[in-house]
């Protein structure tokens, strides 16, 4: 009778739907807790944004936000901040426009452009014109990897302060203007040159009668231009050999890691009971299918490993015959040496742990004893002298295992080994070296 009242209670309650109800109820007030998550991190979005003081930190803002901005709640709170974004942009914009007509206008006046302390003219204006570029360039760059800026503010909001003297026009008046310092002074800068080198190197003043350095000065001034050109193009050189080495390096670094992910995937037991079951016995069926292919990936995986070990050597340009590279092969081969370790400790102790009689196991072999008049005789054989017998079958097991360390060449073959199995003192005595 209980059972009978438990199932109508059951079907009421689901005749009632109430535990639909119940569901609903918590779906709403889970998504009532989300929303208010949602506005409170709207209101950090606000304050936070109207205490930016410029284009960089408000970009900076939007970085931490990320797809955060992209929730409903958050983007209806932000999405009147993107005008003032764009406002902010366009005063930067002015003020590059007015900087550079000043600078202009200042360079008409005086005959050279203005420049920093300590710099030769045309390095110095190069330099300048490449900071107001960049002073302009990059907060427009982030506009362009704000992937929801366009669904929140219209595009031509953005790009209603981009017309007359725009983005586009400045840097390409900043383009042309580099573009003709350097042409002006290539112009010169040789004709000028091979004057002064057919004059003599010192001179007599004929007011002061002091000897001078016979040199004229606006050649002497494209002397750190060329130095500065010399120095940005080795410096471009340096930086490029640099990538290449740390693209190199990671690459072999990823390979070592791949090496470690690959002799990780070896520690599994080879030999368990039918169907993994504890109760089962161990499955002798399917020991020699498990066996090969075991053997099969651990052979694939030995391929894969001397192919990474040898474009680890093209990456890092390395001398097979130097001592520094067969160091760095003892390393990867210590690696590959722990993993064979690792894979037959594992098979090892699964038949230890369901063997070992205080752990209360169900047995993991199975001897029957059968009545052959007048013996009694153990099928299979007890007797260690007996072939095919008990001890020869475990023997058997335990070489299988051990000789999946026989089956990848040696990464160190300095070390004069073959493989990784030696033998030398008997089976299943074959140990790795």
């Amino acid at each position: 009778m209980g059972q009978h009242r438990n199932v109508l209670r059951l079907h009421e309650d689901f005749a009632t739907l109430r535990w639909l109800k119940d569901f609903e109820q918590d779906a709403f007030g889970f998504q009532q807790k989300v929303e208010d998550i949602d506005r409170r991190l709207g209101t950090v979005f606000i304050q936070a944004f109207d205490d930016a003081s410029d284009l960089e930190h408000a970009f900076k803002l939007l970085d931490m936000f990320g797809s955060l901005l992209e929730r409903p709640v958050i983007a209806a709170d932000a999405a009147d901040k993107y005008s003032v974004l764009i406002s902010m942009f366009s005063r930067a914009l002015d003020h590059a426009r007015l900087i550079y007509s000043r600078h202009i206008q200042t360079e008409l006046k005086l005959g050279s452009p203005p420049v920093h302390k300590n710099m030769p003219p045309v390095a110095g204006a190069l330099c300048w014109a490449r900071e107001l570029r960049a002073r302009i360039q990059v907060p427009f760059d982030h506009f362009r990897r704000i992937p929801h800026l366009c669904v929140s503010v219209p595009a031509k909001l953005l790009y209603d302060h981009l017309d007359s003297f725009s983005l586009i026009n400045l840097i390409f008046f900043l383009c042309r203007y580099q573009e003709k310092l350097y042409a002006d002074w290539s112009q010169t800068v040789s004709e000028k040159s091979q004057y002064n080198l057919t004059q003599p190197l010192i001179r007599r003043d004929p007011e002061t009668k002091l000897v001078t350095v016979n040199f004229d000065p606006q050649v002497r001034t494209s002397f750190p231009v060329c130095w500065w050109a010399r120095v940005w193009d080795h410096i471009s050189m340096v930086m490029d050999d640099v990538h290449d080495l740390e693209q190199r390096i990671q690459k072999a670094k990823n390979n070592v890691e791949e090496i470690q992910t690959i002799v990780g995937s070896w520690a599994s037991p080879i030999f368990v009971r039918r169907d993994c079951k504890t109760e089962s016995l161990l499955s002798l069926e399917d020991c020699q299918d498990r066996l090969e292919r075991r053997y099969s990936l651990v052979r694939e995986s030995g391929q894969r490993i001397h192919l990474l070990v040898k474009e680890n050597q093209s990456l890092l340009l390395a001398d097979p015959a130097s001592d520094i590279w067969k160091a760095y092969v003892d390393y990867v081969d210590e690696i590959v040496l722990d993993g064979f370790f690792t894979a037959i400790e594992c098979s090892l102790k699964y038949l230890l742990e369901n063997t070992d009689p205080k752990a209360g196991l169900a047995p993991l072999f199975e001897v029957q004893l059968d009545l052959v008049i007048p013996d009694l005789i153990f099928q299979p054989s007890l007797d260690p002298g007996t072939n095919d017998g008990f001890y020869d079958m475990v023997e058997g097991l335990l070489n299988d295992i051990y000789r999946i360390s026989s089956l990848v060449p040696r990464l160190a073959e300095h070390s004069g080994f073959l493989h990784y199995q030696v033998r030398g003192c008997g089976a299943p005595s074959c140990w790795w070296q």
